[in-house]
């Protein structure tokens, strides 16, 4: 006599695809083997886990995407901006742009700085120097 199934909350495991989560990753949240989840993904949904996956986790961007600008557009600030721009990096691979990660946004005054400190230092080692001779 063959075990029962498993319950399967298959718009758990909708949600669960569209928030980015891998066959493996789902079937072992209802403890059962990936491969009998596959099975029984098949036969509840007409198509293969990988088909539907990706038209679902499409829709989980989308609802990120509409999360973010939302928020944007709301200019609210609260503790979940923090974890949807965390998200939106991961899912959506949103960076900053690499010349803004690298300089800061006064680098130009830094260099001249810098650059007018040598020629003070080198203007103050040739007088050291014009004064040494002057002595002897």
């Amino acid at each position: 006599m063959a075990r029962p199934l498993k319950e399967i909350d298959w718009d758990l495991v909708e949600k669960l695809i569209e928030s980015g989560c891998s066959a493996k990753e789902i079937s072992s949240k209802f403890r059962i083997d990936t491969d009998t989840f596959y099975i029984r993904f098949k036969k509840e949904f007409g198509c293969g886990f990988q088909d539907f996956s990706a038209k679902c986790s499409s829709a989980g961007l989308a609802d990120l995407r509409l999360m973010i600008h939302a928020k944007a557009l709301n200019n609210k600030i609260n503790a979940n901006s923090n974890l949807l721009v965390f998200l939106c990096r991961c899912r959506l691979g949103m960076r900053e742009p690499e010349a803004l990660r690298e300089e800061a946004t006064n680098q130009n005054q830094i260099d001249q700085s810098h650059i007018i400190m040598q020629l003070e230092h080198r203007i103050a080692e040739l007088e050291s120097n014009a004064n040494k001779r002057d002595a002897e």
